[in-house]
């Protein structure tokens, strides 16, 4: 194992150096709505309405929609801004842009059916946006379970800075900066845990002391050459050291077992919180997000989190009050309390980097990155289905019977895709394979992914989805 992580090392530095050599012209920059088909929540007003780019605008200028209405008049039951004209909207497109947007908004006091809809249509943009496939999308003034669609997760290319959350029976995504967070609190009654993020490779490791004010930089003496996944990486290109069995522990469990994260159950008992030394890890463009120590303890039904930089004589304190419409709330050490994620019941799956469990021999396992990871949220089930056993059109709702789902959260992980070794070779879809996935309100659909690359650049990811079985 050590000789593949050094000749996986060696492929590293050929890409680095010989992306350098050539200027590649840029892939055209697709723009597409994020989905075919929308529906307005029955508690929501307003909608934001996103349409995404491939990459940065290089260009400043607009977006021409036309909008077709079914039992809808423009200013009655609904405006937009910007302002609809004459079934138009212009939404203006500003250089560096990922993406350009529009909201829809409900007239107060207005009784609706339900079966009204709106067609927005892309009908021409600056010369520098090539339009893609989802160039419609048809939003409905109700709630809606799509029946079948397809996603380009809009994960921000090769580096992939972004999160993204997909809600299949919304037919939406969201995506935040994965480094717009750095713990997650559980939220429900049942446990008091704590969870770093994985995303930018954030590692932790306790210390045996409980008062944060005690710790100095003498108690972090060699965790510079252990506690970061590089540091891990480059120990195992030799004969790997004692101490790297350990690594494991330092992050979270990827299966998401919450009796088996790097900061240990937060206790009733105050004095038995310990200080951790926290590695924030790395941002998407690969700079360093810093070091704290942190402890964490009780405060009603809630938390509070202590931190500070390592030789800081005193520290900061954020209090973290349970949000059960949540799976986690959330905690950035400088911006405090935010929302990292949508509520509990609005995503199922979603696309990340992970911090992953690597078998180094067959008792060994060690900490290490992967992209192009699909996480599933704790109230959604997966399965993986064969081709050989079952093709992806022909799989129905008879084919559900005695099927037993994962509920680990790395149930699709990285099986949808490889990744060759050969720096030759471009990565790609592992097409002879598809998923079920039934999220928490028993909806059960299949997922079949459809590419990985967008004109030669990684991180473009996309799938088509189908309903198998509406849930009751």
């Amino acid at each position: 194992m050590t000789n593949f992580f050094k000749y996986l090392f060696i492929v590293i530095l050929f890409v680095g150096f010989t992306s350098c050599e050539d200027d590649l012209q840029l892939p055209d920059n697709v723009i597409e709505f994020e989905s075919s088909q929308l529906g307005f929540v029955s508690t929501e007003s307003e909608l934001v309405i996103n349409i995404n780019f491939s990459r940065e605008a290089t260009e400043a200028g607009s977006i021409e929609l036309t909008a077709t209405l079914t039992g809808l008049d423009y200013g009655v039951q609904f405006t937009t801004d910007p302002a609809m004209e004459a079934g138009k909207l212009t939404i203006p497109v500003v250089v560096g842009a990922t993406n350009a947007s529009f909201k829809v908004i409900k007239a107060e006091g207005v009784a609706l059916l339900g079966d009204e809809t709106i067609k927005f249509t892309i009908s021409s943009s600056v010369d520098a946006l090539v339009l893609g496939e989802n160039a419609e999308l048809t939003l409905s003034f109700a709630e809606i379970v799509a029946t079948l669609g397809n996603f380009e997760p809009n994960v921000g290319g090769d580096l992939q800075p972004n999160k993204v959350f997909i809600d299949l029976s919304g037919s939406r995504q969201y995506f935040l900066s994965r480094s717009d967070w750095d713990l997650g609190f559980y939220a429900a009654d049942d446990k008091f845990v704590v969870i770093l993020n994985s995303s930018t490779g954030m590692m932790a490791r306790q210390l045996d002391k409980n008062n944060l004010n005690d710790v100095t930089a003498s108690d972090t003496t060699g965790f510079g050459q252990q506690l970061s996944l590089a540091a891990v990486f480059a120990a195992v290109m030799g004969p790997p050291p004692g101490w790297i069995s350990e690594t494991i522990n330092w992050i979270d469990d990827p299966t998401g077992n919450l009796d088996a994260t790097a900061i240990a159950a937060v206790s009733a008992t105050e004095d038995d919180n310990k200080v951790y030394i926290v590695n924030r890890g790395k941002n998407a463009d690969g700079s360093e997000r810093g070091w704290k120590k942190v402890r964490i303890i009780r405060n009603g039904t809630g938390y509070t989190v202590q931190h500070a930089d390592i030789s800081a004589t005193s520290f900061e304190s954020i209090n973290v009050a349970k949000d059960d419409d949540y799976v986690f709330n959330y905690v950035h050490f400088t911006n405090g309390l935010v929302e990292a994620e949508p509520k509990k019941e609005a995503w199922d799956i979603a696309f990340t980097v992970f911090t992953n469990s690597f078998p180094l021999d067959a008792s060994t396992f060690i900490p290490f990155e992967f992209k192009d990871f699909v996480i599933q949220n704790r109230t959604a089930a997966t399965l993986q289905i064969m081709t050989s056993t079952k093709s992806f059109e022909s799989f129905a709702e008879a084919d559900l019977t005695g099927l037993t789902l994962s509920t680990s959260q790395k149930g699709i992980g990285s099986s949808w895709r490889s990744i060759p070794s050969n720096s030759s070779t471009p990565p790609s879809v592992n097409s002879d394979r598809f998923y079920v996935v039934k999220d928490a309100a028993d909806n059960y659909y299949k997922i079949k992914f459809t590419a990985l690359t967008k004109s030669g650049e990684r991180g473009h990811p996309a799938f088509d989805f189908e309903l198998v079985k509406k849930g009751s």
